[in-house]
């Protein structure tokens, strides 16, 4: 009788082998389910190195190992061009960097603008009015609100109004002039010997607030009164002369710096 050959049989070894084989792939699955991004750049610089060749590793799929969700990828070889990659890329997780969007840069507000969000609330009860000229920005305030009928003091209503204009005055360059406006009806009192002498004390009226209640340069300001030879309207209806009695703030450009010869 034949005698059977001492020790395990022949194909253990190869089953053996197997069993090693599965058990290093289950190992390097479960060490990608936990990618560290340091240990991705290290990996991902030594293959390109090693082969001369960048791979791009796509999202192929999802399986679960241990309970948590990871990609099963799909290596695709691309010659010759070499692409850097990051983990995001590879996850999928962000846009590419050519489609990311570039913030543009917030468009500067306009002196106009900024006297207009002061007194919002004035201009929408037509107390107030802001107009953006050529060289410059004309505040106006009707007499109404501004001073008391023939006289100079400032009223409550435009002391408020300016006080909301005072941190706008303080930021804006340019010279600041104070003009007085008057209808076509005379006046002569014993304090105003006529219109002129009225405009001109109300636009004084409004520097010396200026004066004492903002850091304004001194060499800016300046007042002026018109009377009534500057009209908006015809002083043909009551309406009209209303809107002919008024006070207005003019801020101008300051003239573009010269360069030096």
């Amino acid at each position: 009788m034949r005698t059977k050959p001492a020790g395990a049989p022949t194909w253990m070894v190869t089953f053996a082998d197997l069993m090693a084989l599965l058990l290093t792939m289950f190992v390097m699955l479960l060490s990608f389910a936990e990618m560290d991004v340091q240990k991705f750049k290290q990996i991902a610089g030594n293959m390109r190195e090693s082969f001369g060749l960048q791979y791009i590793q796509r999202l192929a799929g999802v399986v679960e190992i241990a309970g948590s969700p990871m990609g099963e990828y799909a290596t695709q070889q691309v010659p010759k061009a070499v692409i850097e990659l990051t983990p995001e890329d590879v996850l999928g997780e962000g846009p590419a960097k050519d489609e990311q969007q570039v913030e543009e840069p917030a468009i500067e507000e306009s002196v106009a603008d900024s006297f207009k969000k002061a007194i919002a609330e004035e201009i929408s009860n037509a107390l107030a009015n802001v107009e953006e000229v050529e060289n410059g920005v004309v505040i106006r305030f009707p007499a109404k609100i501004a001073f008391p009928s023939g006289g100079e003091r400032l009223t409550p209503e435009f002391i408020g109004a300016l006080t909301k204009m005072v941190d706008v005055l303080e930021n804006t360059d340019g010279d600041i002039t104070v003009a007085g406006h008057t209808d076509d009806r005379p006046i002569s009192t014993e304090r105003f010997r006529s219109n002129w002498d009225l405009s001109a004390a109300r636009a004084n009226s409004v520097i010396h607030f200026l004066l004492e209640n903002t850091n304004i340069d001194a060499g800016r300001l300046g007042a002026i009164g018109y009377a009534d030879s500057r009209p908006l309207a015809l002083n043909d209806t009551e309406d009209n002369r209303a809107g002919n009695r008024r006070v207005e703030i003019i801020i101008t450009k300051p003239p573009p710096s010269q360069p030096e010869p």
